[in-house]
């Protein structure tokens, strides 16, 4: 596989969104749409198709509710231990995303409200395979996105995949709740973390430079289903979905450990930290520099030349431009 070209810079549109490290935390306050209570149909849709009900197993119940089903598609998509699941697991989750995405064309792309928290839930237990989706995917993920294509497993475990198009819309519907929205931030955000601290000392070249450019496109791709949602609730509305998710974060205190001492949680909540300094709204242009700001980060953690580090910023954030460009025409 050859490096990533770099794409050039675009215009960031500054706007608040932050990342959630807690998103579903105890004592947090409900945040409702004016449409919270309003179904839209994708319960409906999704009880009445039969890949679903197949797809849920033992959990599907005839004239079970909106919010059984999702805690059914929980139960039959994710196990115990995270990111790990059976073939089964992951085909469930496929037919689910599958059928939400259609359902979507008839809903107006949204999602019923008990329906979003699950799904991002579920989402969440799949990021390896989203961020392969959303970010710098390799042959089979494209091969198997297509509705026929089943899961698979390989010598690193099980996989799953679904269009770009697909995951990005179903990604815009859940979110519209900010706790939806924060779950799945997080968890790439934690992925993200991860992927960098998997990098050697040492590494030069390829081996230095992918895994940035691979969690950039993600993060870039994550900054326009926020995009989406803003242009879905408009401005008054957009403030309060951005000052939700901005308190959830900032609720994180706890002194991030030292690079040598914990990577992961080093850089996780450093970029934390670096919200919750910069406060609301002064952190508006937040989401969009996370890139940058966790690959910064890393770079300095790792000692590496301040022409390197820079560069490295400097391609994040053009990555992440550039990938949520890609997003918002897949989008529009």
């Amino acid at each position: 596989m050859t490096a990533p070209e770099t794409p050039s810079r675009r215009p960031r549109r500054r706007h608040l969104v932050a990342v959630v490290v807690c998103a579903a935390a105890a004592g947090l306050t409900a945040w409702l749409l004016p449409d919270s209570g309003r179904q839209t149909g994708t319960c409906e849709d999704l009880l009445g198709d039969k890949r679903v009900r197949t797809a849920l197993g033992g959990g599907y119940r005839s004239g079970m509710s909106c919010s059984a089903l999702g805690s059914a598609v929980v139960k039959a998509t994710v196990d115990a231990a995270p990111h790990q699941h059976s073939l089964q697991q992951a085909q469930s989750m496929k037919t689910v995303l599958v059928a939400v995405g259609e359902s979507l064309a008839r809903t107006g792309g949204r999602i019923d409200t008990p329906l979003r928290t699950p799904l991002a839930d579920a989402l969440a237990d799949y990021t390896p395979d989203t961020a392969s989706v959303l970010g710098i995917a390799d042959a089979e993920y494209v091969v198997h996105a297509v509705p026929a294509k089943p899961a698979w497993k390989d010598k690193d475990g099980v996989h799953m995949a679904v269009t770009r198009g697909t995951l990005l819309r179903v990604l815009r519907g859940v979110s519209r709740d900010p706790a939806a929205y924060a779950t799945v931030r997080a968890a790439s955000t934690r992925y993200t973390a991860e992927q960098l601290a998997a990098v050697p000392r040492g590494a030069t070249g390829y081996a230095l430079t992918v895994a940035p450019a691979r969690v950039s496109r993600l993060l870039g791709s994550l900054d326009a289903v926020a995009d989406g949602v803003r242009r879905d609730l408009g401005d008054a509305r957009t403030k309060e979905w951005e000052r939700d998710v901005f308190a959830q974060e900032t609720k994180r205190a706890a002194t991030p450990p030292s690079y040598t001492k914990d990577p992961v949680e080093h850089l996780v909540g450093t970029w934390s930290s670096t919200l919750r300094a910069g406060g609301f709204p002064g952190g508006s242009d937040a989401l969009e520099q996370q890139s940058g700001e966790m690959v910064d980060e890393w770079a300095k953690a790792l000692g590496v030349t301040a022409g390197v580090r820079s560069t490295l910023r400097e391609n994040a954030l053009n990555d992440s431009s550039g990938a949520r460009g890609d997003a918002l025409r897949d989008l529009s």
